[in-house]
């Protein structure tokens, strides 16, 4: 019996990934929500893709810190690698 090797399905949505893809720089949350009024989106509907895409390893999450190593201001989100790969082929596919 032979197996295929697939590609990871796609974890997330593709307008929140593309919000972080357009803006090229880390985004907090409150960030995040103004980058897709518009949408539709409800903030639950935000927190939610916002929490699938950390679980599937297309977004990292980190703080600044000061001099000393401390946590300083909101929290920030970012792409993965593997985040930048789903854009790249959601671009691709359109």
């Amino acid at each position: 019996m032979s197996t295929l090797t697939l590609d990871r399905p796609l974890i997330g949505d593709p307008i929140l990934l593309h919000a972080f893809a357009r803006r090229g720089r880390p985004l907090t949350v409150s960030d995040l929500v103004r980058a897709m009024g518009g949408t539709g989106a409800r903030l639950s509907d935000v927190m939610e893709l916002l929490t699938a895409a950390l679980a599937g390893d297309l977004l990292t999450a980190r703080y600044r810190t000061d001099e000393l190593g401390r946590p300083v201001g909101a929290r920030l989100y970012d792409l993965t690698d593997a985040g930048r790969q789903a854009v790249v082929h959601d671009r691709l596919a359109a």
